[in-house]
């Protein structure tokens, strides 16, 4: 297995429409609920030789169906994200790392309701390619999971059999695809 390191120059911004940014919960213990946000930015620069990834989203970009109770509770409740008061989740890589057998592993800053914690995420890179418009293009897919107590996301409701309502854990997956920038 060849794990040298992939070097990337220039700087590669996010193309919103071919990327992805959600989570996946357990719900009752009976399903998976997924959602993801919208208006997500980012960009991934080589400068120097060392790879470094930023990410945003605006907190009510999130798709969620159901009542406007519902959405008001998890979008602006202090029960989950706290949008009136921190509107964006961020983050910000420490370490980017792209081997040539196509994996890859980003540890970073992810902030959420103001907290900031450290979390690493593990999968695939892929790229550079041409695209049919004369750009170049690489992608990349990664996830991690996290407990989402640690961004004080406590929120809790226990069912009659005594298990919890929503799981704890939290799987994050970014599925991205970037475009070199001019």
């Amino acid at each position: 297995m060849n794990t040298a390191t992939t070097q990337i120059s220039g700087t590669y911004e996010l193309d919103p429409v071919h990327s992805t940014f959600g989570f996946a919960v357990a719900h009752m213990g009976l399903s998976t609920f997924r959602s993801s946000f919208g208006q997500v930015t980012g960009r991934l620069t080589g400068d120097a030789g060392v790879p470094s990834l930023v990410a945003s989203a605006p907190v009510d970009s999130i798709s969620l169906e159901g009542p406007p109770e519902f959405r008001a509770h998890v979008v602006h409740g202090d029960d989950f994200f706290a949008a009136d008061a921190h509107p964006h989740l961020t983050f910000r890589s420490t370490a980017v790392e792209l081997l040539e057998d196509g994996s890859a592993t980003v540890r970073g800053e992810l902030t959420m309701r103001g907290v900031s914690r450290e979390i690493t995420a593990q999968g695939s890179y892929r790229g550079p390619t041409e695209d049919p418009f004369g750009g170049e293009r690489i992608g990349l897919d990664l996830s991690t999971t996290v407990d989402r107590r640690s961004w004080g996301m406590n929120w809790q409701l226990q069912l009659p059999n005594g298990a919890d309502a929503l799981g704890w854990e939290v799987e994050l997956i970014a599925d991205l695809e970037l475009v070199r920038a001019e």
